[in-house]
């Protein structure tokens, strides 16, 4: 369980992460540091949101039990709660 947290860490939020520094720092050379950082969040957010379910379906067929893979992503920041607003913004693909 927890090696697929940590992958989801890696694969999931570490590139969002950078996506809004590099975008904000990059960007604020071409329009104002707000709308560079603004547009870094958007980019970092559709790659999670791409993502997050992509890892969600390896660490499934790794042989995580879904609710506890949920409950520890929760609690690490990888995912949002069920139901939440945020939870809504994942892409589901027809993996």
């Amino acid at each position: 369980m927890w090696r697929a947290i940590f992958a989801g860490q890696l694969i999931v939020n570490v590139p969002s992460a950078c996506i809004i520094i590099a975008v904000a720092f990059m960007g604020r050379l071409l329009v104002p540091w707000e709308v560079a950082l603004i547009s870094g969040a958007l980019l970092a957010w559709i790659w999670w949101s791409f993502n997050v379910t992509r890892w969600r379906a390896w660490a499934i067929r790794k042989g995580c039990d879904p609710e506890r893979l949920q409950k520890f992503a929760v609690r690490t920041g990888l995912t949002w709660p069920k139901g939440s607003v945020l939870e809504k913004t994942e892409f589901h693909t027809k993996n």
